[in-house]
């Protein structure tokens, strides 16, 4: 089903996302001024540390022709986060909100909960060199920035006929295979079957696949995109209770399918999920009223580079 980026750690940083470039990092004390407010040259410094570290731990190796591509990329996407992070602060002073409202503090744990851990949203936060105060002045801006916005029933049903396939239940194949190394083996196996031996036991006794002797071959029930293409297109073609009448050939070898269930795809009924669809539709309005606001808010700020940080144009 749908999500709104915001609501997730992903979609707030989304929304704060300008790819630009950068040159070589040379230069005074401060790095930019926003609205005649530095950012030091030692915090940036610190932020690309961190960063560089997170990155490192995922497996990225800066000393490899790939990694230093990256980096300058990289230094100038953390660079315009600071940016626009100072940016945020500024406007939680002229707006005199308070980023410890228990209404931010509530939305900021959900963000964590949806990142699994503390630990992985710390990391995250660092990754795209942010620091918590400044998450907790985005949604403290946003929520003020977004907070009269509204749908219509009609605005609803629009956004449920234009999104329906979120909301639908997708087609499905519910089926068991036993794979072989070699052609020949599938034939023996379908010619068993052929004379009525059991499908589940042939899968236990034959299959190569691990776990094949405790499943029978099971694997459940699965849609479009799930499984490589050969052994998806065999599957979904074939017609329920048969089994392959020739191997189907993919890269793990010689399968032989038997389908169990095949489940066409359905839209569930509009008044069912109503309730879901409108607070997706009221999340994506407010993106887009929170989205507009921001790139004014940018446009219009007075941004000064000190030499050698000034983005590439």
């Amino acid at each position: 089903m749908r999500r709104s980026r915001v609501g997730l750690i992903y979609g707030v940083l989304a929304l704060m996302l300008v790819t630009t470039g950068c040159s070589s990092l040379v230069g005074g004390k401060w790095a930019v001024k926003v609205n005649e407010s530095p950012i030091l040259v030692k915090d940036y410094d610190a932020r690309v540390e961190e960063a560089q570290k997170i990155y490192e731990k995922q497996g990225m190796k800066f000393d490899t022709d790939q990694g230093k591509q990256a980096l300058p990329q990289i230094k100038s996407q953390l660079l315009d986060r600071m940016v626009e992070g100072e940016l945020m602060a500024q406007e939680v002073k002229k707006l005199a909100l308070n980023p410890e409202d228990e209404k931010v503090k509530e939305q900021e744990e959900t963000i964590k909960k949806n990142m699994g851990d503390e630990a992985t949203f710390q990391d995250t936060l660092k990754q795209q060199g942010m620091a918590e105060t400044e998450l907790r002045n985005f949604l403290a801006v946003y929520g003020k920035i977004t907070n009269d916005v509204t749908v219509s029933d009609a605005d609803i049903k629009s956004f449920y006929d234009q999104n329906i396939a979120y909301y639908s239940q997708p087609e499905s194949v519910k089926a068991r295979h036993i794979l072989v190394k070699t052609e020949d083996e599938a034939k023996a196996i379908i010619a068993q079957l052929d004379t009525g031996v059991n499908f589940e036991e042939l899968a236990k006794e034959k299959s190569i696949e691990p776990g094949a002797k405790e499943s029978g071959g099971d694997l459940g029930s699965f849609t479009k995109g799930k499984m490589v293409p050969e052994f998806e297109t065999a599957a979904f073609a074939q017609k329920v209770g048969t089994y392959s009448t020739t191997p189907v050939k993919t890269e793990f070898g010689y399968h032989i399918i038997k389908v169990e269930a095949h489940t066409p795809a359905a839209a569930p009924e509009y008044e069912k999920v109503k309730g879901q669809v409108g607070q997706d539709a009221l999340n994506q309005a407010k993106d887009a009223k929170f989205q507009t606001y921001f790139d004014d808010l940018r446009k219009n700020a007075k941004i000064e580079y000190s030499q050698g940080y000034k983005p590439i144009s």
